[in-house]
């Protein structure tokens, strides 16, 4: 595999690891949020029940998704044009890349 070639599939990779874990965050933050919400006995354990189920379900999707062939992968992240735009910023492909 050529330097260009292995520069391309790292840097692709670096975006769909940037963009799992913003996905991931999005998903999981809400629920760490309710653990503790529910430790300080502020929420009803049918409550946090329920967010678990659902961040399951999105886990799901998530995992569906990020299993796709890495081509798809990227083509949906760049549909994502705002998140895509910002990440672009912080990290410019390398000389000779494009993606």
């Amino acid at each position: 595999m050529s330097g260009q070639k292995k520069a391309l599939k790292a840097y692709q990779q670096a975006l769909i690891d940037a963009y799992y874990d913003t996905w991931m965050r999005q998903m999981l933050e809400p629920l760490y949020e309710a653990f503790q919400q529910w430790e300080r006995g502020d929420l009803k354990h049918s409550d946090l029940t329920e967010l678990i189920h659902k961040v399951h379900r999105e886990n799901q999707k998530a995992y569906s998704f990020f299993t796709q062939n890495p081509t798809e992968i990227i083509v949906c992240i760049k549909l994502d044009s705002e998140w895509f735009s910002a990440w672009l910023k912080d990290n410019p492909p390398p000389p000779g890349v494009e993606l």
